[in-house]
């Protein structure tokens, strides 16, 4: 497994420093937008932005951080870390190498646990970034919320973490499960603007509208979410152990 996390240190590295770097252009902001959305009010009337909100620190916070910035790249973030598990071996002729030292069942269980850990380890350290800054600078925060986010978080990253690492076992290159899993993601987007598909939009459950709304976790879509991400990676396992190398 030390290999597998090697491999993917420099995914692991820069998707972080991209990440803190757009939380230090959001979180010491929080003022100067304010003051800049005030100086606009009467052109933002029809975009329903309750600016008085805003000024509280949580609302803001929470909202830009989770509901806007780090949320939209959740999806992406997981399908980096999995699209070229298997499908790289594959283009680079390295998996009969893999498969003389280990059984397929721990080549996948390697590969899978350390991508999952890498994972699941980023998006909590993002989660927490509004905490450690709200501490460093004396900001007031309701921290327990962080916890319901951080869940649906996850949970929503897993999902399409899970995805692309079934078309990883199935496509023989690294640009076919990228651009296919992407493909799903905007279509998956598209659709949910279609009322009776809207279900279909991972969207406002990964960004926490429930979560903002003072609903607590969604407990139906995080169970369904976690059921199909199960399902989606017993098959891609499945699908690796039979497959024609």
């Amino acid at each position: 497994m030390t290999k597998e996390f090697y491999d993917m240190r420099v995914r692991t590295i820069l998707t972080l420093v991209v990440m803190i770097a757009i939380f230090l252009s959001v979180a010491p902001l929080h003022n100067y937008a304010i003051k800049m959305l005030e100086e606009h009010k009467g052109e933002l009337r029809g975009f329903n932005i309750n600016i008085e909100a805003l000024k509280n620190w949580n609302i803001y916070i929470y909202s830009q951080w989770f509901g806007k910035n780090f949320g939209q790249f959740i999806p992406i973030i997981a399908i980096i870390f999995a699209f070229p598990l298997f499908s790289r071996e594959y283009e680079n002729k390295t998996i009969e190498f893999l498969l003389t030292r280990m059984s397929r069942g721990k080549v996948f269980l390697n590969k899978f646990l350390a991508a999952a850990v890498n994972l699941s380890v980023e998006i909590a350290i993002l989660s927490f970034l509004p905490l450690i800054y709200s501490v460093l600078f004396s900001k007031p925060l309701s921290y327990n919320l962080i916890w319901e986010f951080l869940i649906q978080s996850e949970v929503g990253g897993f999902l399409w973490f899970s995805l692309a690492l079934l078309f990883s076992v199935i496509f023989d290159d690294q640009v076919k499960p990228l651009i296919t899993v992407l493909g799903i993601l905007a279509l998956s987007i598209a659709f949910g603007f279609i009322r009776p598909l809207s279900f279909l939009n991972t969207y406002p459950y990964i960004l926490g509208s429930n979560v903002l709304r003072g609903l607590g976790i969604d407990i139906t879509r995080t169970a369904v979410f976690l059921t199909i991400s199960s399902v989606l990676v017993s098959f891609s396992c499945a699908l690796f152990i039979r497959k024609e190398i």
